[in-house]
């Protein structure tokens, strides 16, 4: 199935920096937002969390989109790929730009009137690096569109056939720009996608993975799209997913910290029957994400979405000590989307305030953590 709910929130860093590495810019490369909005002033809280912010930062995109302002949209990706410019949760900014194409692309599916648009853009700047993106979004929803969003073995053929077709144009448009994109970490995030989801040789996908992370070895976008293709249930092998966030940490550390582990892991989690647990061979190592979210922590201590997540987590993870910790901190600015399935908040309440004397072996056993 399509990951069409790829997390556009995970989790944070910005405000200083590791040693040695220098701090991302928080000034925002994005115009101003449209005042008299929910979530003005962009401080993250329950009712306002990290996905309407990024909706509301791209509103001026959208407005560019509908006036045509081709040159206003081509300089605006050249800023946000040039400055490492970051949301209040730590999140690139330049996530803003294909979340609000993607948006629209979903929310409209008027595919011909949209790729009529992509054309008259490209006449007027053949060599739009943003052109050209938005276009490799465009093919790569219209093929999932005419796919559908069942499972593989549900699909019919001449389904298969539109989506193939749709996937080879997002590859060819991707090739073509390569010149003129290449420079902007979205180019390689959206080319190992391609290839993941048009289900190239794994050869191909790890070759792109490494040209992506020579030049951005700390772009949180060109790890996440590798992270895809190794998730269990979407192929990954047993344990392949924790080495490659213990290898995606040590290449981002400069600028990262440990904390690309936990929004690696944040990423792999769900609200379904595979959300993330503790324990297991290739489960992630608690130890190692909770020494992440605390390094994050320490950048945003009052930043609550990151909190939460981490208080899930520590939930599943048995640690007693840190989830009363972060949740009296919390108190009730509770995210309800951040805590998955059968882990929602009031559950992890009852669950942590049992004595471990009186836990149930079998409870012990769902909410054991990794001894290290």
């Amino acid at each position: 199935m399509h990951l069409l709910t790829r997390l556009l929130s995970i989790a944070l860093l910005g405000a200083a920096s590791f040693a040695c590495g220098a701090a991302p810019v928080m000034t925002s490369q994005l115009p101003p937002r449209p005042q008299g909005l929910p979530c003005a002033d962009g401080v993250v809280t329950k009712d306002c969390d990290m996905r309407s912010i990024i909706r509301l930062r791209g509103a001026p995109l959208q407005q560019m989109w509908h006036a045509e302002s081709f040159q206003d949209m081509d300089r605006q990706l050249e800023a946000l790929c040039a400055v490492d410019s970051r949301l209040p949760d730590g999140q690139p900014e330049l996530l803003v730009f294909p979340s609000t194409f993607y948006w629209m692309f979903d929310a409209w599916r008027d595919w011909n009137k949209v790729g009529a648009q992509l054309k008259k853009w490209r006449t007027a700047s053949p060599d739009s690096a943003a052109q050209a993106l938005v276009e490799v979004m465009y093919w790569e929803r219209y093929a999932w569109y005419g796919r559908g969003g069942g499972y593989a073995n549900t699909v019919p053929e001449p389904a298969w056939e539109l989506f193939r077709e749709r996937m080879a144009k997002a590859s060819i448009r991707l090739q073509e720009s390569k010149a003129v994109a290449g420079n902007c970490p979205l180019w390689h995030s959206l080319n190992i996608t391609n290839l993941i989801e048009s289900g190239a040789p794994r050869a191909m996908v790890d070759a792109a993975y490494a040209e992506a992370v020579k030049a951005f070895p700390a772009s949180q976008q060109v790890h996440f799209a590798m992270a895809e293709a190794l998730q269990i249930r979407w192929g990954g092998k047993p344990g392949e997913f924790e080495r490659f966030a213990r290898h995606a940490v040590k290449l981002s550390q400069r600028e990262e910290g440990d904390g690309l582990y936990a929004r690696l892991f944040w990423t792999a989690d769900c609200n379904c029957d595979e959300a993330l647990t503790f324990g297991r061979p290739g489960d992630p190592d608690w130890k190692t994400m909770k020494a992440g979210f605390e390094d994050l922590l320490k950048l945003y201590p009052d930043e609550i979405y990151n909190k939460n997540k981490f208080a899930s987590f520590a939930c599943r993870a048995n640690d007693r000590a840190t989830y009363a910790k972060l949740r009296g901190e919390l108190g009730d600015n509770i995210v309800e989307h951040l805590w998955p399935g059968s882990w929602k908040v009031e559950v992890c309440d009852r669950a942590m305030s049992k004595s471990p004397a009186n836990v149930p072996a079998r409870e012990k056993k769902l909410t054991g953590t990794r001894q290290t």
